[in-house]
């Protein structure tokens, strides 16, 4: 039996991607016969990474089988723009001649600001077989991790859960890719990718870690489904429509979905896009210019619940998930489960995931008419609509359950621990 170490920026009810990923790794993990610990902050959304967020109230953190430890997070000058203004001095720190690591290392204890991380860590026991630390782009986690590992002689595994967007120059690249984060790819016992995408991006930065396996992710059960339809007429949709899940903004592909879906409305489609997922400002700028007439084209529908989700997806015709910041796109496995076709960006995680004329189609990023004719395509043939949501729910069913995903990971960790 393993014990095993997670140290993550934050988890559940948090409702990011890379959060529910590590907790139903550790669920996962914990079925398999291990012990897990996480280690974690106090925030319930993103705002709190910047907003603070104090520890909750005893007898409200929900039971698991697991033993979780919260820290709080101390709030930034300025909030958002502050954090901003702050990651932005780091990038340009790490562009400098010579290794920043040292001062973007303490500079990263403010992303996110998780106050007494260190100090929580040290008082641990020192029975833990590895540790694991979470995302590349939240790094202070990570890096307290690495620290803690390195400090009690244990190995250090990351999962990076990079954005490396379509190139070096992006503005996602530069974010993953700092001399710091550099030098933690490079020094970890292990590293775990989500996809072969992630892997190729390292490559091209010529980042090569001692090793690095692609374990995937897996699907997190439904709930059951009492009155799916109603749901959905509740939310005054009416088929065909698409779907989108995910954080609404640019980078994500939201803004080129709603304008697929004008595009096929004026051209006499019938078809209407829900968003669900909070909003960013880039989206309701363009939400806020859009007519009335398009408006009817375009339903963001804001935070629904699991139920609503999975509701939503087995009454749409497709989902849309244009998006090149994904990692690796659980929604993706969501739609597949319901037997829907999926519409992706063929860049970074999503590009990975989906194969191309098999289980969904792939687009360009950015590019709406492409999208908009991918849209058409699946809501106008039922016969490859149908053929490729079944294909993707064979392969979901074929690769992409947890357990499955927890016996990739613990073959990557018996490797680093051969007595256990």
């Amino acid at each position: 039996m393993l014990n095993i170490l997670f140290v993550t920026p934050a988890f559940p009810p948090f409702t990011g991607g890379g959060e529910r990923y590590a907790r139903s790794l550790a669920l996962a993990i914990v079925a398999a016969g291990h012990r897990v610990t996480v280690v974690t902050s106090s925030a319930q959304t993103e705002a709190d990474f910047w907003q603070g967020a104090p520890l909750p109230p005893a007898g409200e953190t929900p039971t698991l089988p697991l033993t979780l430890i919260r820290c709080p997070l101390r709030p930034l000058p300025l909030g958002r723009t502050g954090l901003l203004a702050w990651r932005k001095g780091m990038v340009l720190l790490s562009a400098l001649p010579g290794d920043q690591s040292g001062w973007l290392r303490r500079m990263a204890q403010a992303v996110p600001p998780i106050t007494g991380l260190a100090a929580t860590l040290a008082t641990l026991p020192d029975d833990f077989d590895l540790v694991v630390g979470f995302n590349l782009s939240w790094e202070h986690a990570a890096l307290a991790a690495w620290q803690f590992a390195r400090q009690r002689g244990r190995p250090f595994v990351l999962v990076p859960f990079a954005h490396l967007g379509e190139g070096r120059h992006t503005r996602m690249a530069r974010n993953a890719t700092m001399d710091h984060q550099r030098h933690l790819l490079a020094d970890a016992d292990s590293v775990l990718a989500l996809t072969e995408a992630e892997v190729a991006g390292f490559a091209t930065w010529g980042i090569v870690p001692r090793r690095i396996d692609v374990v995937g992710s897996g699907l997190d059960p439904a709930p059951t489904l009492t009155d799916p339809a109603g749901i959905v007429a509740g939310y005054d949709l009416q088929t065909p429509f698409a779907l989108f899940i995910g954080r609404v903004n640019y980078d994500k592909g939201a803004i080129h979905a709603a304008q697929a879906a004008i595009a096929l409305r004026r051209q006499g489609l019938p078809l209407a896009l829900a968003l669900v997922g909070r909003t960013a400002a880039d989206f309701d700028k363009f939400y806020s210019h859009l007519s009335p007439a398009a408006r009817q084209a375009v339903r963001p529908l804001g935070v629904v619940s699991e139920e609503a989700k999975h509701s939503l997806l087995s009454q749409a015709s497709l989902l849309l998930l244009p998006s090149r910041t994904d990692s690796f796109g659980i929604v993706l496995l969501e739609a597949w489960s319901h037997g829907k076709p999926v519409v992706g960006a063929s860049v970074g995680g999503v590009g990975s995931v989906i194969s191309d004329g098999q289980d969904g189609l792939l687009v360009p990023f950015g590019d709406v008419d492409a999208l908009s004719q991918a849209v058409a395509r699946l809501v106008t043939d039922e016969a490859l609509n149908r053929q490729l949501g079944a294909q993707g729910r064979a392969k979901v069913q074929a690769r992409y359950t947890w357990e499955r995903v927890a016996e990739r990971v613990l073959a990557n960790f018996a490797q680093l621990v051969p007595a256990a």
